[in-house]
């Protein structure tokens, strides 16, 4: 029987899943007293672990010597070190997207939120003040948006945010322009995207491509007053050039990612309008796709050698 360490809270399918299955299961959630390295050290015999966005080092890899596969259940695996799992001969999966239409509605949500002040107007309304002029906002409806990434979560960005009749400018170099027009977006440069959007969303991995790719370079291209929306990974964006033109530009900057998951000072603070603790695939829907995902993964992987999944 295959042992399966789940060190995070996922909807109880994934345990139902893999124990119909034939697999021994240990899901018990990491506390800030008993870390990844604590429950792997406790059940060193296991073939399996699925995570969210714990963190997997080559530490943990190294406590676990009977270990196969490692599931990332959502899209990103960058909490897993994927080339030294690789050098172990282990595999890594993800469940692409099963966190996307959590991510995408999140989008809309901070889009809504900062056109109309909701949070600053909600915060004076509760200290009895009435301040309606103040909080004069603006409107989704006919503007431009910009999505940086068509994957899964832009693509549903492009569903979610189409009752709003706006037009859509993306970026994607392994788009073709026939399916970009198939899902009703025109493709541009990233010069014309900044230059010209009302709305940018950032939907793109990060990596050595994309680290500070949203410099001053586009940064200074933006319309006054455009917004910029983060909801893909804190180094796409040179936080220093944002913050020296966010003012001048009177720029609106929405944000859900960090360089560190955890309690403390974001280094953000100052500049995002908006700013939530990576909530994006923070929804009851989405914890269960992707357990649904991770559980349903492992179970081919064993059973059918499927292995389509696998990122490293």
């Amino acid at each position: 029987m295959k042992k399966v360490l789940i060190p995070t809270k996922l909807d109880k399918i994934v345990a139902k899943i893999l124990t119909e299955a034939g697999f021994e299961v240990v899901q018990i959630p990491v506390t800030p007293e008993k870390g990844v390295a604590e429950l792997a050290k406790e059940n060193s015999d296991a073939e399996v672990v699925i995570v969210r966005s714990e963190k997997v080092p080559a530490e943990v890899i190294d406590l676990l010597p009977n270990l196969k596969l490692v599931v990332r259940a959502g899209a990103g695996f960058d909490n897993i070190d994927t080339k030294y799992a690789r050098s172990k001969n282990i595999d890594v999966m993800n469940t692409p997207g099963a966190n996307s239409n959590g991510v995408a509605e999140e989008v809309v949500a901070l889009a809504l939120a900062a056109y109309r002040k909701v949070v600053p107007a909600d915060i004076s309304t509760r200290e009895g003040k009435w301040e309606k002029s103040k909080f004069l906002g603006r409107e989704i409806t006919g503007k431009t948006v910009g999505i940086l990434g068509l994957g899964h979560i832009g693509r549903l960005l492009v569903k979610r945010l189409s009752g709003f009749e706006v037009t859509f400018l993306g970026y994607d170099p392994f788009l073709s322009e026939e399916k970009a027009r198939e899902i009703g977006v025109t493709l541009a440069p990233l010069e014309k995207i900044f230059a010209e959007a009302d709305i940018i969303s950032l939907h793109i991995p990060e990596n050595d491509a994309t680290r500070g790719l949203v410099n001053n370079k586009y940064l200074s291209l933006m319309k006054q007053g455009a917004m910029l929306i983060n909801c893909a990974r804190s180094g796409i964006i040179n936080e220093d050039d944002l913050r020296a033109i966010k003012a001048e530009k009177e720029l609106i900057f929405c944000n859900d990612v960090y360089k560190k998951d955890a309690e403390g000072p974001k280094s953000v603070a100052d500049i995002a309008d908006v700013m939530l603790p990576h909530l994006g695939a923070n929804t009851k829907e989405a914890n269960f796709q992707a357990a649904k995902r991770a559980a349903e993964e492992t179970v081919a992987y064993f059973k059918d050698g499927d292995t389509s999944c696998v990122v490293n």
